[in-house]
């Protein structure tokens, strides 16, 4: 064998390799896609669907709205005023995100509502601590997240958004 057949040999083998690790990659890429289908269109569908900002009585929650609408994933957030009648008006709402404050009644009349309608709720109770009841309470729902953190709460709306399916229940 010459050195120009040794060549060719090498020449097309290099080619094989880096066709089987094209190949390899491209089945691996197609896999995954096939398995993260379903959650990007559940989280495309669901982006349209509206995210209730609830304010308790010392927890205004503007901030964390607007912190929401900035993010630009979610298309439709609207901010409730700490009076429980604004949770009749919640209808279509996909999810709650509800301050929390100590003794605070819209809070549980937001998680009443939340577990009645099959509604996962998300608590941000920034500084403030729950009381031991209210988190027994909110523990007892299986639909429920608890976040102290701006950057925390995106990620829970963002998981929530990308998993939940249109109605619970």
């Amino acid at each position: 064998m010459t050195l120009n057949d040794a060549a060719n040999i090498a020449t097309i083998a290099e080619f094989l390799l880096s066709a089987l690790i094209a190949l390899s990659g491209g089945a691996l890429l197609f896999g995954y896609i096939k398995k993260m289908r379903p959650v990007w269109k559940r989280f495309t569908s669901n982006i349209e669907r509206e995210i209730a900002v609830i304010s308790s009585d010392d927890q205004l929650m503007e901030h964390e709205a607007e912190l929401l609408r900035k993010v630009g994933y979610f298309k439709k957030i609207t901010s409730v005023a700490p009076d429980a009648r604004n949770l009749d008006l919640l209808d279509s709402a996909a999810l709650l995100v509800v301050g929390y404050t100590p003794n605070s009644r819209i809070y549980k009349e937001a998680l009443a509502y939340a577990k009645s309608r099959g509604v996962p709720i998300i608590v941000y109770s920034g500084k403030h601590r729950l009381t031991n009841d209210d988190r027994d309470k909110l523990k007892d729902y299986t639909y429920s997240s608890l976040c102290e953190t701006d950057l925390r709460l995106v990620s829970d709306v963002f998981a929530v958004m990308s998993t939940i399916p249109g109605r619970l229940r």
